[in-house]
C-alpha cells in the first residue's frame, strides 16, 4: 500500500505540453498479443499425442483529452483461445469479450515519448465451449491499474504498449444453469502482466509542427566499440549447489552520429550436484545481431536503446540413479535493452542496460526421459508475441573504442 501514495504523487506531477496531449484531441489505439504453440508427445509403450494451443488477445481503446494530459473514454477487449487434441473428437475454446471505461494521465519527457498511467472499470463475460456446446459462462467485473509507454515515429502516429500493475476482480461462473463458483480477487503486487503492444493515432486541429530538437552525438560515422562480459549465473535451479559462468563478446559500428550496427556472441555452462546423487549440466550458445540508438544527454553522458534478435542453443541434462532427462530448445526471440552509457576516456566507455524487454518470438524444444527402460520424448514449439519485462537481466560492461 505504500505504493500507492507515490503513484498519486507523480500523477499529480505538472507536466511539458506537447500537441498530441492537449485539450480537445483525442486519440485511437489498437493493442494486443499472440500466441501459438504445439506439443507432440511419444513413449515405448504409448500412441503419440499431438496437442495444439492458440491464443490472440486485441484491445481497442478510444478516448479524448478532457484537459492537458488527461483523457478519458473507452476500450473493448476481445479474445480467443483454443486448445485441441488432435486425431481425437476433444477441442475446447474459449472466446473473451469486455468493455472499460478508462481514464489515462500523461506525462510527457519529450516530443516523441510519452508516459501514461491508465485507470479502468468495466465488465467482461468468458464462456467456455467444448463439443460446440457452452459448458462454464464466466462473468466478471472489476477495475485496474496500468502503466504505457507512447513512442511517435511520426508526427501523429505511434508505437504504443500498456501492461496492468494491479487489479481488483470479482468473476461468477455459472455450469449448466447452477452457480459453479464466485470469487473475489485483488491482484496488488504491482507485478507487470497483459501486456500488449500496437499502433496509435492522436489527432485534433492544435496539432503542431513535429520536429526533434537537433542535439549533437559523441559519435562519428566510422566509429566502433569492442565489449567483454563475464558473470555468474543467477538463475535459480530446483538442484542445490549450482555454479556457472557466463561470457561475451559484443562489437559494433556506428552507421550514422546516432545509430550502430553490431553482433554479440554468448556462451554459458552451469553444473550441480546435490545430496541425492542428483548431476545437473547444462550449457548454451547464442548470437545476437542488434542495432542500438543513442540520445546525447549532457557532457559524457548518453542514452540508447539496444534492439536485437537473439538465436541461441541451450542443453540440459539431469540424471539420479534411475533416471536420464535431457532438454535440447532452440530459440529466436526478438529482445530490446534500455541502457545508459558515459565515455570515461577518448577510448573508453561503462555502459549499463537496465534489464530486458523480451518480445518471446519462437522456440521449440526436446525433452527426453528414460525411466526403466522406456524412453518418453516430448518435442514443442511455440511461437509468441507477449512481452516481459525482466529486470534481473541488468548487466554492466566495459567498451573499448579502437579506432579513437
Amino acid at each position: 500500500m505504500k505504493k500507492i501514495p507515490l503513484l498519486t504523487l507523480w500523477l499529480g506531477l505538472s507536466t511539458p505540453l506537447f500537441a498530441q496531449t492537449s485539450e480537445g484531441n483525442r486519440f485511437l489505439s489498437l493493442t494486443g498479443n499472440l500466441s501459438v504453440s504445439g506439443t507432440k508427445t511419444a513413449s515405448d509403450l504409448t500412441v503419440p499425442t499431438r496437442e495444439r494451443t492458440y491464443d490472440i488477445n486485441l484491445e481497442f481503446s478510444r478516448g479524448k483529452f478532457i484537459r492537458d494530459n488527461v483523457a478519458h473514454g473507452w476500450n473493448v477487449g476481445l479474445g480467443y483461445n483454443h486448445y485441441q487434441i488432435l486425431k481425437s473428437d476433444y477441442a475446447t475454446s474459449t472466446p473473451f469479450l469486455s468493455a472499460n471505461y478508462l481514464i489515462r494521465r500523461y506525462i510527457a519527457p519529450s516530443e516523441r515519448v510519452r508516459v501514461f498511467a491508465q485507470g479502468t472499470l468495466g465488465a467482461s463475460y468468458r464462456p467456455s465451449i467444448t463439443d460446440g456446446e457452452i459448458t462454464l459462462n464466466t462473468f466478471g467485473a472489476g477495475t485496474s491499474v496500468g502503466l504505457g509507454l507512447t513512442y511517435f515515429y511520426r508526427k501523429n502516429w505511434a508505437w504504443e504498449a500498456t501492461a496492468n500493475l494491479a487489479g481488483l476482480n470479482v468473476t461468477h461462473a455459472r455450469q449448466n444453469g447452477e452457480k459453479a463458483l464466485t470469487q473475489v480477487q485483488l491482484n496488488g503486487s504491482f507485478g507487470v502482466s497483459s501486456f500488449k503492444i500496437g499502433l496509435a493515432h492522436y489527432f485534433g486541429s492544435s496539432s503542431s509542427a513535429f520536429e526533434e530538437a537537433p542535439q549533437q552525438s559523441l559519435y562519428e560515422v566510422g566509429t566502433g566499440y569492442l565489449s567483454a562480459d563475464i558473470s555468474g549465473l543467477h538463475t535459480s535451479y530446483t538442484l542445490a549447489n549450482t555454479t556457472g559462468i557466463g561470457l561475451g563478446f559484443s562489437g559494433g559500428k556506428f552507421v550514422t552520429p546516432r545509430k550502430l550496427v553490431g553482433i554479440g556472441v554468448a556462451g554459458s555452462y552451469a553444473t550441480a550436484n546435490s545430496s541425492s546423487e542428483n548431476v545437473f549440466n547444462s550449457w548454451g550458445v547464442n548470437v545476437r545481431p542488434f542495432l542500438e540508438y543513442y540520445w546525447p544527454i549532457a557532457g559524457k553522458w548518453s542514452t540508447f536503446v539496444n534492439s536485437g534478435l537473439a538465436l541461441a542453443y541451450n542443453f540440459t541434462e539431469t540424471t539420479d540413479a534411475t533416471n536420464l532427462s535431457t532438454n535440447q530448445t532452440y530459440s529466436a526471440q526478438p529482445t530490446i535493452r534500455p541502457g545508459i552509457q558515459y565515455q570515461l576516456t577518448t577510448k573508453w566507455a561503462i555502459a549499463a542496460m537496465v534489464g530486458t524487454l523480451n518480445l518471446k518470438g519462437f522456440s521449440a524444444s526436446k525433452t527426453e526421459l528414460k525411466q526403466s527402460g522406456t524412453t518418453t520424448t516430448d518435442t514443442k514449439f511455440s511461437f509468441e508475441i507477449d512481452p516481459t519485462y525482466q529486470l534481473s537481466t541488468t548487466s554492466l560492461s566495459l567498451r573499448f573504442y579502437p579506432g579513437r
